[in-house]
């Protein structure tokens, strides 16, 4: 069964994602993060490439030609090939098939539409009988 974490009250959206993307990476798992327009593809890009002072997080866009070999793949919507196990939502909607990823990442800033749509995903993956865990970030430097 699907396994869905909502990190909320999350201050930094993007440095909290590329840490998110960085444990996949090391536990060897593969990563979809799906991202709201190609402008925050690109931005967050960026950010993996430059994430540590000495170490970048390796990854590409889902159609790149290196794709079949890379753990993270960036995309702006959710009809890409099967590949990933791991779902990084940072898009606007909520992923067609759920169930077709074995852990769904939800991250929720603190701005109040955030939270909006966050707690229509909450109930939409309640509704479809998820394992849902809830992490509150607020306090987390």
């Amino acid at each position: 069964m699907t396994r869905i974490d909502f990190y909320t009250g999350v201050a930094n959206v993007q440095a909290f994602a590329c840490r998110a993307a960085q444990t996949v990476y090391r536990k060897e798992e593969r990563l979809l993060v799906v991202l709201p327009d190609d402008q925050a593809l690109q931005a967050f890009s960026r950010a993996l490439w430059s994430f540590g002072d000495t170490s970048f997080i390796a990854h590409c866009e889902w159609n790149a030609a290196e794709a079949p070999s890379s753990r993270i793949w960036l995309a702006t919507h959710f009809d890409i090939p099967a590949g990933p196990t791991v779902l990084l939502n940072l898009g606007e909607e909520m992923p067609v098939n759920p169930a077709g990823f074995s852990r769904i990442l939800e991250v929720v800033s603190q701005e109040e539409a955030s939270r909006a749509v966050a707690r229509t995903r909450y109930r939409a993956y309640l509704d479809l009988g998820f394992d849902i865990h809830h992490h509150d970030m607020s306090d987390a430097a």
